[in-house]
């Protein structure tokens, strides 16, 4: 367990998990009905643990079912499995993405700017990005500046494009805010960095960097070209350098401080399994096709009376009996398991892409996407895992991460092996709407009310309570295809 490991889960021992301040409040003898009094330290780790909470409790949890890391098995998720929902099903991601995340962001953007304290500022703008970009990229069209007005009702909504272009301010603003060494500035409090405002700017910029390549269906040459200049400063990178460097938050072992997706597997037993066409990735044929290294890290053995070390995964809308992310020796299905928001490994791959999209005859391709698979490897494997040796290592590396045939091929190549890598983070949704790949088949079953086409969501349908309350919704009937985001046309 390196340091910062041990400092993310000592921290996360004295925070509470669902979004509240009440108990940092209590410690800090402060009046609760008034926000304006609690110290910046007291909530931004409240604010940390509640973005990543909710990214993965309900963003990534339904992303990682429309793209087959998981399936639904058991209870309602099976319905979700073949893309059943209803509008209401969306208020819960929607409403604490505004209550417990982005209104409690702004609040520390204003206190942070009247008290001389830019680096609190820096970080608070960055984490906006990252819950405006999550926000977007479900559902489209969403209401930003007038949402975070108390006395606006009904706020009205502003396009994609303007939203993506909102994002990339807010990161440039807090990349100057946290090169500032004057005033106050957070410490320990930082449950992702531990006040390191160098680590803080490195992910700022890897996030340019994704959100400029999100845009390659809109431009490819721009996106990518973007996308290398926010990683690169002429020659020197400044991305996110390691593995050390991600953007995650490790959760604790009592109950209310456990992972989300350990939460989800204890609360809900039986209820979601591993998709099939990812265990099969995972599984590929040997010798010609090595097992991948990561596979005990992903996923648990089927348990007897299947013969050891059997994965198996779910078809979509076929409900059976399937290996789980929860085990002991899993990296995110533990109750101190990580939620990885973004990462290393992440910031190659779109290096990677960003290249070929360019000149897919550049050496440096192989060169980062080699890295990023690496660096994947190194995050999540136990050398304990015969299959995660470095000989193993080395041969799927040769096998399975090479480069070969057409421009497409090459690009599928990338993606895959990034959805690998990126296992349960929506991001891999995004890659799937603008790229095609994976190459995934649709649910079984997968026709429904909200899902008129059978077709493998696009989009999160607008929530029932804004079309009860908001008159300024922009479409009444959207369901999961229509209407299509701005960078997915």
């Amino acid at each position: 367990m390196n340091k910062k490991t041990l400092r993310r889960l000592v921290m996360l021992a004295v925070i509470p998990l669902a979004g509240s301040c009440g108990n940092l409040l209590e410690d800090a003898n402060i009046n609760k009905n008034n926000p304006s009094d609690i110290p910046l330290a007291g909530m931004l780790p409240s604010a940390e643990v509640a973005l990543v909470y909710n990214n993965a409790a309900d963003f990534s949890l339904r992303s990682s079912v429309f793209i087959q890391y998981i399936s639904g098995i058991g209870g309602f998720a099976v319905n979700e499995d073949r893309y059943d929902f209803a509008t209401s099903n969306f208020d819960g991601s929607w409403g604490k993405a505004y209550t417990a995340v982005l209104n409690n962001l702004s609040r520390i953007i204003k206190k942070a700017e009247n008290t001389n304290a830019p680096r609190y500022a820096g970080v608070a703008k960055i984490l906006t990005a990252v819950a405006l970009g999550t926000l977007t990229d479900a559902f489209g069209n969403i209401p930003y500046e007038e949402a975070l007005n108390p006395d606006i009702l009904a706020p009205g909504y502003e396009s994609q494009e303007v939203i993506y272009g909102r994002i990339q301010t807010l990161l440039s603003a807090a990349i100057t805010d946290l090169q500032q060494t004057a005033g106050i500035a957070p410490g320990k409090e930082d449950v992702v960095y531990g006040g390191n405002s160098a680590q803080w700017i490195a992910a700022a910029w890897t996030l340019k960097a994704r959100y400029a390549l999100h845009l390659s269906g809109v431009d490819a040459q721009k996106a990518a070209r973007e996308a290398l200049q926010f990683l690169y400063d002429g020659n020197t990178y400044r991305g996110i350098q390691n593995n050390d460097g991600d953007l995650d938050v490790v959760f604790g072992n009592s109950n209310n401080q456990a992972s989300p997706w350990f939460t989800q597997n204890a609360g809900r037993p039986g209820w979601y399994g591993m998709g099939a066409y990812f265990v099969n990735l995972l599984n590929g044929n040997p010798p010609t096709i090595p097992v991948d290294p990561r596979r005990a890290a992903f996923a648990a053995p089927r348990p007897a009376p299947a013969p050891a070390d059997t994965y198996v995964g779910a078809l979509p809308g076929v409900p059976s009996a399937a290996s789980n992310i929860a085990g002991e020796r899993t990296y995110y299905g533990r109750s101190i398991s990580p939620v990885s928001v973004l990462s290393y490994p992440e910031a190659k791959f779109i290096e990677a892409e960003a290249r070929l999209i360019l000149d897919e005859n550049d050496p440096l391709i192989k060169t980062a996407l080699e890295t990023a698979v690496r660096s994947s490897f190194d995050k999540v494997t136990s050398t304990a895992d015969p299959f995660a040796s470095p000989e193993k290592k080395d041969d799927y590396i040769n096998k399975r991460v090479q480069l070969a045939g057409s421009f497409g091929q090459k690009l599928e190549t990338i993606i895959t092996q990034k959805y690998i890598a990126l296992f349960l983070n929506p991001e891999a949704w995004t890659d799937y709407r603008r790229t095609g790949y994976p190459s995934l088949a649709p649910a079984t079953g997968g026709v429904t009310a909200i899902n008129p086409t059978g077709a493998i969501p696009r989009r999160f349908a607008y929530p029932n309570s804004e079309a009860n309350l908001n008159p300024k919704l922009p479409v009444k009937n959207s369901n999961l295809q229509t209407p299509k985001l701005w960078w997915d046309q």
